[in-house]
């Protein structure tokens, strides 16, 4: 594990996302939980760039929703396991300047059906959207899409979901 790795180690377990089982309670609608709490917290990333940085907490972002995916049978029982819901959102396009990066979430939900159809996701050609799909390709991650909502103006936010997610209920 290199300096880097151990340091993004250390931001996981630092903000608490190391105990799976907040991944997997039972919350009203959906949580979303940043990566990171406080900018100090990633004050480690302060030489990489813009890009760089955003790349970088993207990539510990999905290893962490591929753990959880792996791991939610221990959580939830067969019978509930379908409705559950995870996936990376990314927040805080209009203050990125501030923390010279973006804030990547875990979005979750045990109510997937009803948090879909008020999603309203889709595909589009947003400059946020094809930016993290430039991010997407650029550290491999072929198996995610990247999609927005029917609320983007509004709430801008972009959705990295699974694509075999997506193939069952987008499109």
């Amino acid at each position: 594990m290199n300096k880097l790795e151990k340091k993004l180690q250390h931001l996981i377990k630092k903000e608490g996302l190391d105990n799976y089982s907040i991944f997997f309670s039972e919350y009203k609608t959906f949580e979303e939980i940043p990566l990171f709490s406080r900018f100090k917290h990633i004050s480690f990333l302060s030489s990489f760039s813009f890009n760089e940085k955003n790349k970088i907490l993207i990539k510990k972002s999905i290893e962490l929703i591929d753990e959880c995916k792996l791991n939610a049978k221990h959580y939830i029982n067969d019978k509930n396991l379908s409705d559950f819901f995870i996936c990376v959102s990314i927040t805080d396009w209009d203050d990125y300047e501030e923390i010279n990066c973006l804030t990547p979430n875990i979005y979750i939900s045990r109510k997937k059906n009803w948090l879909l159809s008020h999603l309203k996701l889709k595909h589009s050609q947003t400059i946020e959207e094809n930016i993290i799909r430039e991010y997407l390709f650029s550290i491999k991650e072929f198996d995610y899409t990247v999609l927005i909502s029917n609320t983007f103006k509004d709430y801008k936010r972009v959705y990295i979901i699974h694509k075999s997610i997506i193939c069952k209920t987008i499109d």
